[in-house]
């Protein structure tokens, strides 16, 4: 049992001595000479070196653009002056022209959200603006690219919204036996007032060729609001007064214009038009 013992600490000692042998011998192998210290430390300073030249150049190179930016700024701000003094204007000037038009483009989208009942009965604004804006495009800023994009823009939000609002609004009205117009007229649902039955007579010439003789299943079309080349005769209008109106024709002489556009409605006697006459005013 002894021996064994002895054995086996000779043992573990000759395997200990093996391991620090092999230790040893790696250690060695891992250090380098003086010469191999030398070129790997002359390396690294020649790659220091090399870093700070590329460093240096890099600086240069960055100096030198920010000079190249510098000129290339200063001779952009040269050509937009040069641009504003050809527009006879300045950079304020240019500021609120777009400002302007933005505040127009706002204002039309407004009334393009609206239904078209609401937008028809703010046809006027729609026209205002349009009319607005062709008298922003006479500005020499207006020839701008920036600004060209914008005014395109409410130009055809100006015509989205023309194609939306309808050419007139009324209501429909389903005659049953036993009616006349001035019955119509006179229903609540209608005008609630018998004397407006030439407004539902002249609305509808095209179907109703006698005030008198209407028939049940006609389907009537009842005004509710004056469309834009529409005219609705108050009492003690006249066909010149009307055509003076500067919202009509704006020369009492056209008259006639109105007349022979309404002969039909208005009769052979020119100087007797009824109240609640729905009259048609030519374009030309």
């Amino acid at each position: 049992m002894k021996v064994l013992g002895k054995k086996f600490i000779i043992f573990a000692l000759a395997l200990s001595i093996s391991l620090l042998l092999g230790a040893s011998f790696s250690i060695a192998q891992e250090k380098m000479s003086m010469d191999e210290y030398k070129a790997q430390l002359a390396d690294w300073q020649n790659r220091e070196a090399e870093a700070k030249t590329a460093g240096d150049n890099c600086s240069s190179d960055v100096e030198k653009l920010k000079g190249e930016i510098e000129a290339a700024q200063a001779e952009k701000e040269q050509v937009w002056n040069e641009i504003l003094a050809q527009l006879e204007t300045d950079q304020a000037g240019v500021d609120n022209f777009r400002a302007g038009l933005k505040d127009l483009e706002a204002q039309v989208d407004g009334l393009l959200a609206l239904t078209p009942e609401e937008l028809f009965k703010k046809r006027d604004e729609l026209t205002a603006a349009e009319e607005k804006l062709n008298e922003l495009k006479q500005n020499k800023i207006a020839a701008l690219t920036e600004m060209q994009n914008i005014i395109a823009a409410i130009e055809g939000k100006i015509t989205q919204a023309k194609n939306k609002m309808p050419k007139a609004i009324y209501d429909e009205y389903n005659v049953v036996v036993g009616d006349y117009l001035w019955k119509i007229s006179g229903k609540e649902t209608v005008y609630n007032d018998p004397i407006q039955w030439m407004r539902i007579y002249s609305y509808n010439k095209e179907q109703i060729k006698d005030p008198d003789l209407i028939y049940p299943d006609q389907v009537l079309k009842i005004q509710k609001e004056v469309g834009p080349d529409e005219y609705l005769v108050a009492k003690g209008d006249y066909l010149q007064k009307i055509a003076g109106n500067a919202d009509v024709l704006g020369d009492p002489a056209s008259w006639t214009k109105i007349y022979e556009k309404n002969k039909d409605i208005i009769g052979e006697n020119a100087n007797l038009i009824f109240p609640h006459t729905v009259l048609v005013i030519p374009k030309e």
